[in-house]
């Protein structure tokens, strides 16, 4: 019967890593991809007012416009402003439609962050109910491993992107968009004008940055747990 306990505390301990680094990655693309700052700075780094034909006053207030769509706080992307020195609408139908897609794409992930919190918080419990003063050493262990196969992944990926960014980003879209909608015309469509290539370079880099450190943070709270566990074990064995 221990034998099971410890099985089964294993698979949550481990279920409950894979799904609590998921979340982490989730949260990480959350800090930037949805930040107002993070589109103001690359908006001056890469001069996109300029290039587009718009106040940076007017381009603020569409990305606002934008996001808050993207997280379903606004029910349309009906927005004109004055670009080029006329005032029309920002986005054409084929933008808003694209749009629709990313929202859907972003409410999937935030509701699947948020089962994942719960889901690892539900088996970490039940692996505590199980092993009880175990419990912490099994997880703590399980991340670890866990974590090993989750540098490989996003090491893969991070080198893909750095090596080939164009190729990265038209996989990604192949992957999670099932249309063309996503293949704007930067020469007359503003949705693509504000957010080109070198911005998802930009992005996808700090996100990566921004989840690594995180996963470190953990692995390294992960480890010190192991340590402590074991140095208690130690004195206690010794006593």
């Amino acid at each position: 019967m221990r034998g099971y306990n410890r099985f089964f505390s294993i698979i949550f301990t481990a279920a409950a890593s894979i799904l609590l680094i998921i979340a982490l990655l989730i949260v990480s693309i959350e800090m930037f991809a949805l930040n107002p700052g993070f589109f103001e700075s690359e908006y001056r780094k890469l001069e996109t007012p300029q290039s587009i034909g718009i106040s940076e006053q007017d381009l603020i207030a569409v990305t606002h416009k934008l996001l808050n769509y993207t997280t379903d706080a606004d029910s349309s992307l009906d927005i004109q402003a004055e670009i080029g020195g006329e005032m029309q609408e920002v986005f054409g139908q084929r933008e808003k439609d694209h749009m629709i897609d990313v929202k859907a794409l972003y409410l999937g992930a935030r509701n699947f962050r948020t089962f994942c919190f719960a889901g690892a918080a539900a088996l970490i419990i039940c692996a505590f109910v199980i092993l009880k003063g175990q419990a912490l050493k099994t997880l703590c262990k399980s991340f670890l491993y866990v974590s090993g196969a989750f540098v490989l992944i996003v090491g893969a990926l991070g080198i893909y992107a750095a090596v080939d960014f164009t190729s990265f980003w038209v996989s990604f879209h192949h992957l999670f968009f099932t249309n063309d909608l996503w293949l704007l015309d930067p020469a007359t469509d503003v949705l693509i004008m504000m957010v080109p290539e070198q911005f998802f370079s930009d992005l996808v880099a700090r996100i990566i940055i921004r989840f690594v450190s995180i996963f470190v943070a953990f692995n390294a709270a992960a480890a010190a747990g192991l340590i402590i566990i074991r140095k208690r074990h130690s004195i206690t064995t010794e006593a």
